[in-house]
């Protein structure tokens, strides 16, 4: 069954989740989780987005987060990419850490940005880890109370709804959350339909608008590449190459890489990824992107080996929409 594709909506809130691979543990000891908010902070430096909340799990990771410029499936490679390296490197593994997918669902702000801070902070009370929230140190709860350093976490538009003085919306947004203690999972927070799309009637529809014309059923548009995720078609180039996406990626001139992104662009192209997309990926100008297209497919019908590159990432793309 081919996959829904990510809507991607520059100022969307996003409801965003990462699990261990066979749901197993990926934080160990405190260290583990303050490498991985540590790499959350540098990547919130590097590719600005809003923070409205987090919970690191023993297994997996809650984030809530409002997309500025950059795409959240480049935020959440760079930031799953780095502490995989970092974990696998300390603990001597091979493998994925987290499962292939991350799930990241479009939520409409006025009606669940509240609701889905407060599910995010309860998670480890319904995991009985805790009876109070305030008392696990790997979410932003704290944060919002006053007892932890903001830094990371955008508080202020979530407290403002809550009491003009920061020191009346803590109380109440305390009060809000505590009158949250009983709920159990909220399945709508992980499952929605229409794309991975959260709110009302009207909302999914006006999002249907902005993205793109209405495909057949009632779904978001298939284009030829909206089921192409950036950080899935980076994976297969490395897989094929043999080189890393940060050596992809880089500004080296090596021959290796050069025919690695031009083969990223070819293949790019074919499943829709947008030039800009492609430039800002691999660090070039969106003007040049075209030309290393042309430069590559010509290469491809001198060089069996270019060609022969082309091929298996194109198999690898397709074995992923399976």
């Amino acid at each position: 069954m081919a996959r829904k594709p990510r809507v991607e909506v520059e100022g969307g809130l996003y409801h965003i989740t990462a699990r261990g691979n066979n749901r197993r543990r990926i934080f160990d000891d405190d260290g583990d989780y303050r490498k991985l908010l540590g790499l959350l902070t540098e990547t919130k430096n590097k590719l600005p987005f809003y923070l409205y909340a987090y919970c690191l799990m023993p297994n997996h990771v809650h984030l809530l987060v409002e997309r500025r410029q950059d795409a959240i499936s480049r935020v959440m490679h760079r930031l799953l990419t780095g502490y995989s390296r970092y974990y696998n490197r300390r603990y001597r593994r091979v493998g994925h850490l987290f499962q292939k997918r991350y799930t990241a669902i479009l939520c409409q702000t006025d009606q669940y940005l509240a609701e889905l801070v407060r599910y995010i902070h309860l998670n480890p009370v319904r995991a009985r880890m805790v009876s109070n929230p305030a008392s696990y140190r790997y979410s932003s709860y704290r944060v919002y109370l006053g007892l932890d350093e903001p830094g990371l976490v955008d508080i202020e538009p979530v407290l403002r709804h809550f009491g003009a003085t920061k020191s009346l919306a803590r109380e109440r947004f305390a009060l809000f959350v505590k009158a949250g203690t009983k709920d159990g999972h909220r399945e709508e927070f992980y499952k929605a339909a229409e794309g991975k799309i959260l709110g009302s009637d009207e909302f999914v529809e006006a999002t249907k608008k902005r993205v793109g014309e209405v495909g057949k059923g009632g779904q978001l548009p298939i284009k030829s590449g909206a089921t192409r995720d950036l950080e899935e078609l980076i994976e297969a180039v490395a897989k094929s190459s043999g080189l890393t996406p940060e050596e992809i990626c880089s500004q080296r001139k090596r021959r290796a890489i050069v025919m690695a992104k031009e083969v990223l662009i070819i293949v790019g192209e074919e499943y829709g990824v947008s030039h800009a997309a492609l430039a800002r990926l691999i660090g070039i100008d969106s003007s040049v992107v075209s030309r290393r297209s042309e430069s590559g497919r010509r290469m491809m019908k001198a060089c069996s080996e270019m060609e022969e590159l082309v091929k298996e990432v194109r198999e690898l793309c397709r074995k992923t929409e399976a």
